[in-house]
């Protein structure tokens, strides 16, 4: 193809047709071998709810990983016959992980605070040196340059994208049932820009908006989960950028691959003329105005630039690697918040053509799978019902 416009116009053809797991037929392949104390029986109870979820849900393909005591025991890889321009899928192939990203931007959180180049209370804005919103007409909340980043890591920055809550406190938190990196096209319009919103633009936009509470005084647990944000992750991002002096990228695959391998780790991009060859297909039954340019009328599907730009998303929800990578971190490092393994956590990720889980059990194993949609023949009540199930037979290797 000439262009990454005219292979994004062709991935989102493909994406809103869908293609069913029964018209092609299901295979999987498998990389890795059953060690320590993993028994093959286990892992085959593991590998037929992967297949049955696929199978009865539509889904195209897919990945699941598991390892014990930090050894990979299972790498398999699950897919339909790829549609042309795809290679096949298998246990190397990189999906879209959306917030299982934020996975490795605590981990680097983790490390710069470590070597003492990060004081987690310190200031974001003033950090960033944002001192001024993009839009002129905007009046910053009081409160917005003590958000510190303990807070953000916490979704305890002063963010409610969803519905109003009453929290454990009793406080009421208004909520604005918005998404700001899932309106980056709205953002870029407001901002008079005829090109997407860089991740700092962003940032600045945000520095005007009124926040929903207090920095600190709540947080996701106490929100019942209303003040998770993507936002504060991708100020994370910058952050990190800020104060290793490179991209966000670099360091996740630099300063952490010696103990971690990221060496699997890639931003997926949607700005750019090339994709990676390893990277597969992404389905989505919804479309909407493209992203990629916020001034044309143009409709694509949600997975290819319909929705939200990978780029802009990058340390909240634009990475992509495979399962082996998910899992294998996650035996060294939390799922969820700071540190090295945590037993009892998890972490899902959910966008457009994309659907990931990565978690840690008492047992000492960790577990991970990654599918090209989030759309399910029964709705997405099903994944949770999966997700249960699986930490039950994980339980079990």
């Amino acid at each position: 193809m000439n262009s990454r416009r005219e292979f994004v116009r062709w991935c989102a053809a493909l994406s809103v047709s869908g293609v069913a797991v029964g018209d092609r037929g299901l295979f999987a392949q498998a990389s890795g071998a059953v060690q320590g104390t993993a028994t093959p029986a286990s892992l085959a109870a593991v590998v037929a709810l992967m297949t049955e979820l696929m199978e009865k849900q539509g889904v195209s393909a897919g990945q699941i990983a598991v390892c014990k005591d930090g050894g990979l025991v299972l790498s398999k890889a699950f897919a339909t016959k790829p549609p042309a321009g795809f290679a096949a899928v298998n246990s190397q192939s990189l999906f879209r992980i959306a917030s299982c990203s934020k996975m490795f931007t605590c981990a680097a959180i983790t490390r710069l605070r470590s070597r003492g180049d990060l004081d987690m209370d310190a200031k974001v804005f003033p950090m960033l040196g944002i001192n001024a919103p993009a839009m002129p007409k905007d009046k910053p909340d009081p409160r917005i340059d003590e958000i510190t980043v303990r807070q953000l890591v916490d979704h305890a920055g002063g963010w409610n994208d969803h519905e109003s809550v009453v929290a454990k406190d009793g406080t009421h938190v208004p909520g604005t049932e918005w998404d700001p990196m899932s309106g980056t096209r709205q953002i870029a319009l407001e901002m008079h820009l005829d090109r997407p919103a860089t991740k700092l633009e962003l940032a600045q936009y945000m520095y005007g908006k009124k926040l929903q509470f207090a920095p600190g005084s709540q947080n996701f647990n106490s929100t019942a989960k209303k003040s998770y944000s993507n936002v504060g992750y991708m100020l994370l991002g910058l952050v990190i950028e800020k104060v290793s002096g490179g991209p966000y990228l670099d360091f996740i695959r630099t300063e952490l691959g010696p103990e971690s391998d990221t060496s699997n780790v890639y931003l997926s991009r949607l700005l750019e003329k090339t994709k990676n060859p390893r990277e597969v297909w992404y389905t989505s039954s919804r479309s909407g105005p493209t992203q990629l340019n916020p001034r044309s009328g143009e409709v694509l599907s949600e997975a290819y630039g319909g929705a939200y730009l990978p780029e802009q998303h990058e340390s909240a929800g634009g990475l992509m690697t495979n399962a082996e990578t998910l899992a294998l971190f996650a035996s060294k490092n939390a799922v969820w918040g700071l540190g090295g393994r945590s037993a009892r956590s998890g972490r899902s990720g959910s966008l457009p053509g994309t659907s990931s889980f990565t978690c840690s059990r008492p047992n000492g194993v960790d577990g991970a799978f990654i599918l090209n949609t989030r759309d399910f023949r029964d709705g997405e009540a099903k994944l949770d019902e999966f997700i249960g199930a699986l930490q039950g037979l994980l339980d079990r290797v």
